[in-house]
């Protein structure tokens, strides 16, 4: 009797955890599209620790389980600019549009972020062609972007 009870105890332990466990995370469904508007498969998500926590399918689609206090996450692909987002506390849809990566020969480091920047402006105008194409379910954002500056490393001496 006394191992009967040591077992549901310990059984109630672990059941305990899991459901801790689960209420710990929460669910991000979404799609990603390019600046083109075309689903973009095989597109990666990371945690801000650079960890691929899902992956897009061939139509963009992806489901992923993050953490309750995630707060960005970064997209990411061959051929395209990183993006970095910022996910609102009540984000449950995520949709993402990733813009190609440029190249800049014979410019400026302040040129070339004031072209990204321009391009930049123009996604919350993107996502809402989407929506209107069907291609989006919501017509607003729930994650915004955030603009990283290109900043060029130290020539080595």
């Amino acid at each position: 009797m006394c191992h009967l009870n040591a077992f549901l105890t310990f059984l109630a332990v672990v059941l305990s955890l899991g459901s801790a466990h689960a209420q710990s995370t929460k669910t991000l469904a979404g799609r990603i599209l390019s600046n083109h508007l075309e689903e973009f498969p095989r597109a990666n998500i990371f945690a801000q620790d650079t960890t691929v926590i899902g992956t897009t399918d061939l139509d963009g689609y992806f489901k992923i389980d993050v953490p309750v206090n995630t707060n960005t996450l970064l997209v990411a692909s061959a051929g395209m600019e990183w993006t970095t987002v910022h996910l609102s506390g009540e984000c449950a849809n995520l949709e993402v549009i990733l813009l190609y990566a440029g190249h800049y020969d014979f410019m400026s480091v302040r040129r070339v972020n004031r072209q990204e920047f321009k391009r930049f402006k123009h996604l919350p105008q993107l996502h809402q062609q989407a929506y209107e194409q069907g291609l989006f379910k919501s017509p607003a954002p729930c994650a915004s972007p955030i603009f990283t500056k290109w900043v060029p490393r130290p020539a080595k001496r």
